[in-house]
This record gives C-alpha cells, structure tokens and sequence, in this order.
C-alpha cells in the first residue's frame, strides 16, 4: 500500500532536498539545550550535595599561638551548640585540595596565607540560626567568621533556574520553527504536486491515501534530520566531556552529564520523525479540504 501511495511524489524534490537538514540543525540547537539544561540541574545537585546541611568557620589570625587558642574555643562553642553533630578542622592539604580546581596544584611551602577552617555539620532534623551564632563566635573568637552556604546557594539556585528557563523557551522556538518550517514544505509539496493530486482525485483517491504519500515522505525526513542533528549533537556533548575531564575536579566537571543520562538522545529522532509526521498529515488534510 505505501509503495503504490508514493508512486505519485518523485523521489528527489529541490524543494524538499534541504527539509532533513534544516530539521537537523533544529534538533542540534534542541538536543544542545536540552543537555545544557539537565547538566546544569546535575551539576548544581552535585556540587551542592552536602552544602545544604553543612557551613564552615575560618579562623583567620596572623598569630599561630593566638589562633589555635581561638580556633579551641571556637570548637568548644560549636560543639556545645544543638544541632551541630560534628565540627572538625580540616588539614592545610584539605584545604589545598579544595582550593585546586581554582588555584591549580600549589605546595604547601608556598607563600599562601591558609586560614584554619572547621567544617560545621548538622544533623538531620536541626534548626541552627546562623546569625546568632556568627555573633556567639566573634564574641568568642574575633578572628572567627561564619560563611553560610545558604545564602550564596539560593543565588546560585535562582541563577540556574533562570537560565534552564531560558534554555527551554529555546526548545520551545525551535520546536515551533521546525513545525513551521514542515508546514511550508507540506504547502510547497502540494502546489509542485497539485495536478498529479487533481488527476488521483479523478481516478477515485482518497485525501486519506494521499496523505499517507506525504505521511511516508516527511516520516522519512524527520527520522534522517533527526540522526543528523542527535549524532552531530552528540559529538559536541563527547568534546565537551573530554574537555571538562582535562579541566579536573570543579564545578564544570560535576555540570556534564553522565553517559547513561544521555540515553533519551536516541529517542530524538524518533520523536522529530513522529512531530514531523503529524505535522504532514494535518497540514496536508487540511490544505486538501480547502481545494474541495
């Protein structure tokens, strides 16, 4: 059936020949978004996992003798406070490990003033109001300063919503781009076309066993740009990971999605093939009820 409904439409249209590559380049700039939105919710779930329970001290006193006396009784507050289930200080190579996606690899000789730092953990259920606190700690300890992770995450968090945002209204444009663009070729087949669709009208064709014709093609062109676009898209995201890798540990390298996460790209195609398929058929039934 679908080989005699497709006997009609020559197999090479000028018109057409350009549709699966711009549907490819629409899926591209789609998959290329779709993917910076999911890494960005990964990499802000990742890099943050932790930092909603968690805050940190630094004791910053010139005077070693003068701040490990602070940094005693800092701890000694800390640890009577409730809902603090730990506060430990972290080791000058810790704090260098942390500071290396920024700092790069530096000797703990150098010449870097490196503050001591207590990282503050919660527990589960607690509550801790952190302004009292930071005021408890300078009035123990004048070197002491609270840094809250709540504040500058909730930031963080606004920013990343914003820009997923942005990114799916690009979806949404080039979703309604491509089926613009399917609409105009749908249109454009039918008017190079339009007296083989006059004479099948005559033979006793249906607008049903035409459309299948337009079905078949534009499935077909949907399916060939939708590889294009994901493999194309694909070779980017690879790049990009491996760029990442080179970069070591940081908040870009936590932002790439893992390799399993990015399954759903084989469904692209089929979903580009499928909308643009749709497209097609409504398109084309309606335009044939028009030269009823």
């Amino acid at each position: 059936m679908w080989g005699r409904t497709l006997q009609f439409l020559p197999e090479k249209n000028l018109r057409e020949g350009l549709l699966p590559w711009v549907i490819g380049v629409m899926l591209f700039l789609c998959t290329l978004s779709l993917a910076g939105a999911l890494a960005i919710g990964t990499g802000i779930e990742n890099w943050s996992a932790g930092l909603t329970s968690n805050f940190s001290v630094q004791v910053v006193v010139k005077n070693l003798e003068e701040r490990t006396k602070q940094t005693t009784a800092v701890l000694r507050l800390l640890k009577a406070t409730p809902g603090i289930e730990d506060a430990k200080v972290l080791a000058d190579a810790e704090i260098m490990a942390l500071l290396a996606p920024w700092l790069g690899d530096m000797p703990l000789g150098a010449e870097l003033p490196i503050p001591t730092l207590i990282e503050v953990r919660l527990s589960s259920t607690a509550t801790v109001d952190t302004a009292a606190l930071s005021e408890r700690l300078i009035a123990t300890a004048p070197g002491a300063q609270l840094d809250d992770h709540q504040i500058w995450m909730g930031q963080i968090l606004e920013l990343a919503t914003v820009v997923q945002l942005l990114l799916a209204g690009v979806v949404v444009m080039v979703v309604l781009s491509t089926i613009a663009i399917v609409i105009f070729g749908c249109r454009a087949g039918l008017a190079t076309h339009q007296e083989s669709i006059e004479i099948m009208h005559l033979m006793g064709a249906e607008d049903k066993t035409i459309s299948r014709a337009f079905d078949a093609r534009y499935l077909a062109h949907g399916l060939k740009g939708g590889i294009f676009g994901v493999f194309l898209a694909a070779g980017v995201l690879w790049l990009l990971t491996n760029l990442a890798e080179n970069m070591g540990q940081g908040l870009i390298q936590a932002g790439m999605p893992e390799a399993s996460a990015l399954l759903w790209l084989a469904l692209l195609p089929l979903t580009a093939s499928i909308l643009t398929m749709l497209t097609a058929r409504i398109t084309v039934r309606k335009a044939l009820l028009e030269l009823m």
